[in-house]
Formats: structure tokens, sequence, C-alpha cells
């Protein structure tokens, strides 16, 4: 705070130094203005005499003599003028210096007045946390300041977000709410905003969607269908309540708009996977279970994203249906090997569903590129023909052996 302090000292004394120079330069001195008039008068009552001499010896006529007169009266007019502006120019210098004063006063004011203090010591003490991490006595101060300047400024999106992801982050739910319904009447039309005000208040009211909480999903949504948090809660909810078919719905629209190798894909695509099993076990949904085993010969699985795509044995190039699993390669990825579901859900073609195919072709690949289409590199499965049948429990099995391009 000294710096802020010191800074406007300093260009304080700046801008009087340029206001002092001036005034220095041309220094106010009335006896010579008082002996400037007197010489005026003295040439004036002078030049009169001349004219009315000129007029008598025939030198000019009365026209004439007029008219100089005229002339000798618009010059007194014209320096008289002048000498009352220099006095305004001194006048006006005299309000420019009070100005130049007061400015930085009032800003400063300001400044204090509105919070903008706070913010320099807020800027400060994140700087301290991040050298020398968080204790619970900064972040008591923390809060402190930031009620400081909302109490001043209540509508300051910026520090009612940093407040609610600050208390989100450390799962503190109940504490984020408050800011949650401070940000959705500062920003009523924002998706994300009542997005996660309704996962706050789903997760502080023991995981139950009441009324309220409903309208702000549907709000979200409406607003934004591919509202990450909103899609999230509500797929969370039917799957508690064994609603797996609505929950998996929820589930593939929220995956579809998340980076393909994400974290957060692998964590919704292994609830897709479990809604779809427990789903298809209920008997709610028909699909086929598909078990992928990888090659060890390959070597370490590499990041990217795992398909396994149905297609109809008469050649159409379009697929039947498609799933698909991010992986993390290394030893942070999943264990192999693993179990994905071809469902009705799954099928792209409108208005079908797997039993309207007799036979498929089943294949299986890793995208290193995280697309459908295969490329140079991804790893492949030699796809497999299966006729389908009542016999529901069936496993199909796909090898992963080989790598596109490689000889």
């Amino acid at each position: 705070m000294s710096d802020l302090y010191l800074g406007i000292a300093l260009l304080l004394t700046i801008a009087l130094l340029f206001l002092y120079l001036p005034a220095r330069r041309q220094p106010q001195r009335p006896a010579d203005s008082q002996l400037h008039r007197g010489a005026q008068r003295r040439f004036y009552q002078q030049r009169q005499t001349e004219l009315s001499a000129d007029r008598d010896a025939g030198l000019i006529d009365s026209e004439q003599y007029v008219e100089l007169e005229r002339e000798l009266d618009r010059q007194l007019m014209a320096e008289s003028a002048t000498n009352a502006e220099g006095k305004q120019g001194r006048r006006n210098y005299w309000l420019i210096l009070a100005l130049g004063l007061a400015i930085p006063l009032v800003a400063l004011f300001l400044y204090s007045q509105f919070g903008y203090r706070q913010d320099l010591q807020l800027r400060n003490l994140q700087s301290e946390i991040i050298e020398e991490g968080m204790t619970e006595a900064r972040w008591r101060r923390y809060q402190d300041i930031v009620a400081d300047i909302l109490a001043q400024r209540p509508s300051s999106g910026e520090h009612l977000v940093m407040m609610a992801t600050l208390f989100r982050q450390q799962g503190d739910f109940a504490g984020a709410l408050p800011y949650y319904e401070r940000l959705a009447t500062v920003y009523p039309d924002d998706a994300d905003v009542l997005g996660q005000l309704a996962q706050a208040r789903y997760l502080v009211n023991d995981r139950v969607v009441d009324a309220e909480t409903q309208l702000l999903l549907d709000r979200a949504l409406a607003i934004n269908p591919q509202q990450a948090t909103a899609l999230g809660v509500l797929g969370i909810n039917a799957f508690a309540a064994a609603r797996y078919v609505e929950a998996l719905g929820y589930w593939q629209r929220l995956l579809t708009g998340l980076p393909p190798n994400s974290a957060e894909a692998g964590i919704i695509a292994g609830g897709v996977a479990e809604a779809k099993r427990r789903a298809i076990t209920a008997g709610d949904l028909q699909g086929l279970a598909v078990t992928v085993t990888m090659n060890s010969d390959l070597g370490e699985v590499p990041d990217g994203v795992l398909f396994v795509v149905a297609k109809s044995s008469d050649g159409t190039p379009m697929p039947v249906a498609a799933t698909r699993l991010p992986l993390s390669g290394g030893s942070d990825g999943p264990a192999w090997p693993l179990t994905l579901y071809l469902t009705d859900s799954d099928v792209i073609r409108q208005g079908k569903v797997l039993a309207d195919f007799p036979e498929l072709i089943v294949s299986a690949h890793i995208s290193l590129a995280g697309t459908a289409i295969r490329r140079a590199g991804d790893w492949l499965a030699e796809p497999i023909q299966i006729t389908q049948s009542g016999d529901k429990s069936r496993q199909i099995e796909l090898n992963i052996n080989g790598i596109q391009g490689a000889k």
C-alpha cells in the first residue's frame, strides 16, 4: 500500500512542478501594470490633441477627424481588453492549479470509498498465498477483504465468482451457495451460473432435486442444451434413482461436449458404461457387451480413445452404432480387458434399433487423434461378424493386436 501512496505523491509533485514553472516565468507585477495603463491614457490624450490641431490647421477635414478619432478609440479598447484577458488568464491559472491539487485527492478518496484499495490488498494477499501457501488465518483475512469489497460493490461478478470457486474447490458447497445465489441475480441468463447454483443446491440438500433446483436446471439447459454441470447433476440424480436409461441420455449428451482425452471424459464414459450395463441387466435396454483385450507385444497403451463400432454386413459404410472410451496411457490407464456396451442408445441410423440388423460386423480401434475415422498409427483389432439371436448373454471379444499402416 505504501508504494501506492508514494506513487500518488510523486505524480502530484510532478503536476505541481508543471503548474509552478509557468507562473515563475510570468510573475504578477501590479506596479508595471499601473504604469502601462497610465502611459496608455497619456498617449490617447496626446493623440486627441494632435488630431484636433490637424483639423484646425485644415490638414484633415471633419469626416477624416471623426474616422481617426474612432480608430483611436478602437485601439484603446483593444489594449484594455488585452489587459483584461491577462487578468482572466491569471485567474484561470489559479483555477487550474486548484483543480490540479483537487483531482488526485478526489481520485484517492474514490479509490478508497469504492473498495479499490481493498483490491490492492487482495492482490498482495494472493501473491503471499502463492509464495507461502494458504493458512487458516490467511483464508479468514481473504474472506474479510472480499466481504469489504462486496459491501461497497455488491454486483462485482469477479469477486462473487472468486469466492464461490474457492469454496467449491474446498468441497464446501454450503459456503459457495450464497455467492452462486448472488451471481444468479447479477447474471440471470448465464447458463453456467444457473447450472453451478443448481449443483450447489443439490449437494447441500442431501442430493435431492427439489422444485427450485429442477427449475434452475431446466433454465440452464434451455439457454445451453450442452451445459455440463446441469447434465451431470441430472445424470447423477437419475442414476441414483435407478433410472439408468434416463441417466444414460444425460451423460451421453455431456460426453459429446467434453475433450476426448480429458479426465472428465474418462469419468463420464465410465458412468455411461455402468448405466448401460445396469439398464441391460434390468431389461430396460437392449444391447451387446463387447470385451476388448490388448496384445501385450504392442507395448504400453498410448493416450487416445477406444472406439467400438458396429456396421451392417450389407457393406454400407455408415456405422449402425458406435461407442467410445477415453484412455490414459501408462500406469494411470484402465485395467484390461475392458468391456463396452453397444446399445440401442448408440444406434446412429435414425429410427433404427440393433435388432433391425440381424448380422453385424463389430470392430475396435484406439484412435490417437480421438476420432472415429481410422488413421495411420491407430491400434486395431480384427473385426468379427456376429449374428444376433435371442441370447442376450452372449459375450463378444475383440483383441487389439495391430497398428494401422505398420508393416
